[in-house]
């Protein structure tokens, strides 16, 4: 049995954003309950040697939690913190580095305030981001991807703002905020988002963050995001930060990478519900 990859769970939500925690704003805090599973396995039976967090070696605090059968992060495969984990880096469209860790960060989202495209590597590839209010970025990511018609997801900062700029039902809410953290097409109102997010459609695609990375840039941006996957049209979804590069190059204003190699793609699934059903 391979262990699917998992939304952040609350528990790790806290940590994230509570300042005396040791894991503060780290992009890549994880535990049993939540984090990458099937993207970063690369054989059987599912142990850290088998992943590609082979490369990381615990630091003590993080080896005591793996050990630790009272822990929430007991054998936890990917588990890691700033000082042992995987870290964030900021690159230019030709691969030059610009920044690292959390200025890679803040610098990732003061461009995409400025209208800019960002490609970023989540969990299972990468998502071209771009601000979902900008009618000139986002027609200009429509341009640079030739992607004319077809409608993209937006990426919402929290569940507050889906209840207000969408018809949420309750069965909507939960399927939402599951861990499985779909793409929910939903009725959405007018005027919320761009026009060209989806053109002459009635309804939206929307997914909340369901990375720590994702929670940390929707935190900073506080607006939504369009969030498509990182590929030319028609083309697989980009995993490795040196294919991106080139691959990309000429849709993303910059990359913001990281170190964790992705083993398997994964594109983010798409729900609706439907006579009271949930369908993919």
């Amino acid at each position: 049995w391979i262990l699917p990859d998992l939304a952040t769970c609350p528990e790790c939500l806290k940590e994230l954003m509570a300042p005396a925690d040791r894991r503060y704003r780290y992009p890549f805090l994880n535990c049993s309950h939540c984090g990458p599973r099937f993207s970063i396995i690369e054989s059987l039976p599912y142990d850290r040697p088998h992943t590609t967090m082979k490369g990381f070696k615990l630091c003590p605090d993080c080896l005591r939690e793996y050990q630790d059968p009272r822990d929430r992060r007991f054998h936890a495969q990917p588990t890691a913190c700033p000082r042992c984990g995987p870290a964030l880096t900021l690159w230019d469209a030709g691969g030059g580095t610009l920044a690292a860790r959390e200025d890679a960060l803040q610098k990732t989202i003061q461009a995409l305030a400025d209208g800019k495209i960002a490609d970023v590597k989540g969990l299972g590839g990468f998502h071209l981001l771009c601000d979902a209010g900008n009618e000139t970025a986002v027609g200009e990511l429509r341009n640079r991807k030739q992607r004319w018609e077809k409608p993209f997801a937006v990426m919402a900062p929290d569940l507050g703002w889906v209840r207000e700029n969408c018809e949420l039902s309750p069965q909507e809410e939960n399927l939402l905020t599951s861990p499985q953290a779909p793409i929910l097409l939903l009725k959405g109102r007018e005027g919320r988002v761009a026009p060209a997010v989806a053109p002459q459609n009635p309804t939206l695609g929307v997914m909340l963050p369901y990375t720590p990375l994702h929670h940390l840039l929707l935190a900073g941006f506080k607006k939504p995001l369009v969030a498509t996957s990182g590929n030319r049209c028609d083309e697989p979804i980009c995993t490795d930060e040196r294919e991106a590069i080139g691959r990309l190059r000429g849709i993303a204003d910059l990359f913001l990478v990281h170190d964790r190699p992705i083993a398997r793609p994964m594109d983010d699934s798409v729900a609706r519900l439907l006579l009271g059903e949930p369908q993919l």
